[in-house]
């Protein structure tokens, strides 16, 4: 799973942990709902902790952390050295330095996968979706998340978070909004390489919650909280509609 130029060199560092690094942000904004949605759709699905997960593009081991923690045996996959060194650095799973388009494991061999904000970001997920269809085992479990691609999106996540300077607070080049996957496309795509999607949530914020968020954005924008503490004030929910992110399952027949 190679980033594609303009994202690699965000991604291929060691400040994953660091309450001031925007990805510590990404962590501190997703995980909350990330986290329980994973571990639940695991559990619905039979997936014990006797069962190897593995999470493609781990970065700095957020949600390797999560799923540690649950007590999964969990390999972190991720072609950034420097992520896997700082994965390994605060989460106690198996990290190993993979792309996505080449997994280095044999045929069914894993019992789920995770991929999360990732699709987004490599220069062809299909390899990557296809190549996990191949280490997943028949009736094994696939979790995904990714933004989609709409007109909300690309001005929330782009317009507003990249490049309208009073709220700008994450680097111009960490999303490219034609690389988003809308969900009738994934579908597809799942579809080609025997993967059936399943259940597919939004992930939003709460009206009542979006003065706080913008609030935290301003707060973040002038440095007087950290990206740590602005992603814990975002908080995202799971919602219906899907028009800015969503997550997913996704069954290996």
């Amino acid at each position: 799973m190679t980033p594609t130029d303009s994202a690699s060199a965000l991604f291929d560092q060691e400040g994953w942990w660091d309450p001031e690094s925007f990805l510590h942000g990404l962590h501190t904004l997703l995980d909350p709902v990330r986290g329980p949605y994973v571990t639940t759709a695991l559990e619905k699905a039979g997936v014990d902790s006797r069962s190897r997960v593995l999470d493609v593009g781990s970065g700095g081991g957020f949600l390797a952390a999560t799923l540690s923690d649950a007590g999964y045996d969990v390999i972190g996959i991720d072609p950034s050295m420097a992520s896997i060194r700082e994965a390994k650095d605060h989460v106690r799973s198996t990290f190993v330095a993979a792309a996505g388009e080449s997994l280095p494991f044999s045929d069914s061999s894993v019992d789920a996968v995770t991929c999360s904000e990732v699709l987004e970001h490599v220069e062809d997920p299909e390899v990557v979706v296809a190549e996990i269809s191949r280490v997943l085992r028949p009736g094994g479990l696939l979790v995904f998340s990714m933004p989609n691609r709409t007109v909300l999106s690309r001005l929330v996540l782009i317009d507003l978070a990249q490049r309208f300077w009073p709220t700008r607070v994450l680097p111009s080049e960490l999303h490219d909004w034609t690389r988003f996957i809308r969900p009738t496309e994934f579908r597809e795509l799942a579809q080609r390489h025997r993967l059936v999607v399943g259940d597919v949530h939004g992930v939003a914020i709460r009206l009542r919650h979006l003065p706080a968020a913008v609030a935290a954005l301003v707060a973040l924008r002038t440095s007087q909280i950290t990206y740590a503490e602005a992603g814990s004030r975002v908080h995202l929910r799971l919602s219906r509609p899907t028009s800015i992110a969503y997550i997913g399952v996704a069954t290996r027949t």
